[in-house]
């Protein structure tokens, strides 16, 4: 008699239908991290535009401004001549992250600290696919940015 090598149906069909219940039980999981990735990714870039600007400051040795906008806004052409001149910058959230409210914008002086601020800046992004987590950035008066913190919306 010969012997037969491989797989059964019975047996190509078991196999299949574990690997299916595996994947299921990884999708929710891989959800969440593909939504926490994009609210960390949206709060590093803020604080690369804001550690930029501030950084334009020091060395132009004049005020630069940045605006942090909830929505993502067609420069006018004033506005888009002082970011060549980078005595403007501009930030808005990515993907699903978005601010939990509206920011006035943010001037650094020519020594980096806050124009006319007499408190703390504190900048929330929250994701709005799950609504729960958020990061908090702080900005001191003195112009130090303050890595991210988490927080929930």
């Amino acid at each position: 008699m010969q012997k037969n090598k491989g797989f059964t149906l019975i047996e190509l069909i078991v196999s299949i239908v574990v690997l299916a219940i595996i994947a299921v039980m990884a999708a929710p999981s891989m959800s969440n991290l593909l939504s926490s990735q994009n609210l960390n990714k949206s709060a590093q870039s803020m604080i690369s535009v804001l550690n930029e600007a501030r950084a334009q400051a020091v060395l132009t040795r004049q005020d630069v401004t940045v605006n942090l906008s909830i929505d993502p806004v067609s420069p006018t052409s004033d506005q888009l001549a002082k970011m060549k001149q980078k005595t403007l910058f501009g930030w808005s959230p990515s993907g699903k992250s978005a601010l939990k409210v509206a920011v006035n914008p943010i001037v650094f002086d020519m020594t980096g600290k806050l124009s006319s601020s007499t408190a703390d800046i504190q900048i929330e992004v929250c994701n709005e696919a799950s609504g729960k987590k958020s990061k908090v950035i702080t900005i001191s008066r003195i112009g130090a940015i303050q890595r991210v913190i988490e927080g929930t919306c």
